[in-house]
């Protein structure tokens, strides 16, 4: 169970002197579920492991939605909207009256809608994106403030801007996790 996966990468970190508790984290990084690889890689960072630094990036992008199905589009919801883990973006309608719900991955913002209601699209076809939630982005920026590289600046750099839709605490720890890195990278 997913949920229970999650607990325990969260759980695994708060006494990093547990007796196998570092390479329990490690195998998580290998999870099905994106929320329990991150919450991984979060708690690895405790235990001074790097090994979940790609997983702490992919906190910070965007999800990509799509549909298993190819189908026509009942109903999406709207660009803006806030949306939780599991949360309705979609229905599909395919077959002979079967619908398929196309839910979130991750909670956050919906950034942009693909399609229209009505509209027929393939399977494996782009629905909507979501941005991060606040929290997951502002949890992987810190981490990365200590376990960061040069190479992850690119996925940290969108989150200094001044912008609406950025609160300033995740916009000033963007900007110290940058600068941590630039000074853990001169020579």
């Amino acid at each position: 169970m997913e949920e229970v996966r999650n607990t325990d990468a969260w759980v695994l970190g708060l006494d990093t002197s547990g007796p196998g508790f570092h390479d329990a984290l490690r195998k998580m990084l290998n999870d099905p579920s994106p929320t329990v690889r991150g919450n991984a890689a979060l708690s690895l960072v405790r235990y001074g492991d790097a090994s979940g630094r790609p997983q702490l990036v992919a906190l910070l992008q965007p999800a990509q939605i799509t549909t298993p199905v190819s189908g026509r589009v009942l109903d999406i919801d709207r660009v803006g909207t806030s949306v939780h883990k599991a949360g309705l973006i979609a229905k599909i309608s395919y077959g002979h009256d079967q619908n398929l719900e196309v839910r979130s991955p991750i909670s956050g913002r919906l950034r942009t809608i693909s399609v229209e209601t009505g509209q027929t699209v393939p399977a494996n076809s782009e629905v909507a994106t979501v941005d991060p939630a606040t929290e997951q982005v502002w949890e992987a920026l810190r981490a990365l403030y200590l376990i960061g590289q040069p190479e992850d600046l690119s996925a940290i750099k969108p989150y200094e801007r001044e912008l609406p839709e950025i609160p300033d605490r995740v916009r000033q720890q963007a900007v110290l996790t940058e600068k941590a890195i630039r000074e853990r990278s001169k020579p």
